[in-house]
């Protein structure tokens, strides 16, 4: 057998490992290893929205509107084979009227709003199981005592690292004026716009799953075929 088919066995042992210990139970953010390490995960697919998320959610501290959206755009990643480039700002979509509609629950701008509004506010509150600082009746709900970020709504950062208890940008300007754009506040659970000229953080996310990891079975397969491979060339030597 040849130092690469050794190699491929190995990788895919550990792979089915993995694959086995997690059982059929599908989570919510699945690890995705982009530099070829399979002992760390650079990203994190989320099988709700069908979007992967990179793992760090502060590379390069705070930035502008303009900064972020460049910085995303041009990220890339490699394990060596695949090239891992297609980057964005996670996206909001304005919903009812044009604008930030504020209100406690159920719209686009303010405190629980409707998770569809935008990718961060589904990874905040679905996802990760964050509330706002606000219940939807405008009492305090409690929920900035403690956690990982004392004082803050931000209680589970999930598989995340370097997760902020701040502003987040999103990738989509304010149509009644262009020179703001959407942001999620991670610290009270709180979306709204500010102006791109000022600077918070940014997490990036890709289209789809960009580095889908094959079910149990298809690896089990694969371990068959590489040992009826090593089989055949050990009898020929």
């Amino acid at each position: 057998m040849t130092a690469r088919n050794i190699r491929s066995t190995l990788i895919a042992s550990s792979l089915v490992a993995a694959a086995l210990a997690s059982g059929s139970a599908q989570a919510a953010l699945d690890g995705r290893d982009l530099d070829g390490n399979l002992a760390t995960f650079e990203a994190y697919y989320d099988t709700d929205l069908d979007i992967t998320w990179l793992g760090n959610a502060n590379m390069n501290n705070l930035m502008t509107w303009d900064d972020a959206t460049t910085w995303a755009a041009n990220l890339s990643f490699t394990d060596g084979v695949n090239v891992y480039d297609n980057w964005r700002l996670p996206t909001t979509t304005d919903t009812g009227p044009a604008g930030c509609d504020f209100a406690n629950s159920g719209t686009d701008c303010g405190y629980n709003v409707d998770p569809a509004s935008s990718e961060m506010a589904h990874l905040y509150h679905v996802t990760l199981g964050n509330q706002s600082v606000l219940t939807t009746t405008g009492a305090d709900s409690g929920a900035h005592g403690g956690g990982v970020n004392p004082g803050s709504t931000l209680d589970n950062t999930g598989p995340f690292t370097n997760f902020q208890s701040n502003l987040y940008w999103s990738g989509a300007e304010y149509a009644p004026s262009p020179s703001s754009a959407w942001v999620f506040g991670t610290g009270d659970g709180f979306q709204t716009i500010f102006g791109k000229a000022y600077s918070f953080y940014a997490l990036a996310v890709s289209p789809g799953d960009v580095a889908a990891v094959p079910e149990a079975e298809t690896y089990a397969l694969m371990l068959a075929g590489l040992g009826l491979i090593g089989w055949r060339v050990g009898r020929r030597g």
